[in-house]
């Protein structure tokens, strides 16, 4: 499983294709390049190596079936995603369903944002303002996981 980091912006050509940086291919064997592309909840789309989009399939199949907030994520997440594998030159095409979904087209750029387990594709003007102000909700996690911050003195000389 890779892990992405980083951001960098990129094109994608008049076909629809986006040629991946090699800071995002060299985390995973090239025997392993099958990547999957899905609809992400904040109209980016997700980069998914083939072990983290099952995993992360499996963990939807854990939700509760059924209920409104499942078939919701299933349509969003399983309905809207696809199998793509780089060519030759490193090249993945965004099927145009998600290219719309997403505020890209051909011949624009893309932002590639690492995230730890997924690497999002954004329109730039759609990450400006995702990235315009940190809400409440996130300060809060942020909080959680950097835990209370406790002062700290010098070192005696």
């Amino acid at each position: 499983m890779g892990t992405y980091f980083g951001s960098s912006e990129h094109g994608i050509d008049d076909k629809g294709r986006l040629t991946l940086p090699a800071r995002i291919l060299d985390e995973v064997p090239k025997k392993q390049w099958k990547f999957h592309l899905s609809a992400g909840l904040d109209r980016c789309l997700l980069l998914h190596d083939a072990e983290g989009f099952q995993g992360l399939v499996d963990q939807i199949g854990r939700a509760v079936p059924g209920s409104r907030a499942h078939r919701a994520l299933c349509r969003r997440f399983l309905g809207h995603s696809e199998a793509v594998v780089p060519d030759g030159n490193r090249r993945i095409r965004v099927p145009e369903p998600l290219l719309k979904y997403a505020g890209l087209g051909a011949s624009q750029p893309v932002v590639l944002v690492g995230t730890g387990r997924v690497c999002e594709l954004w329109s730039r003007s759609y990450l400006d303002v995702a990235l315009a102000e940190a809400g409440p909700e996130e300060e809060q996690l942020f909080s959680s996981l950097v835990g209370p911050a406790t002062p700290t003195t010098p070192a005696d000389s």
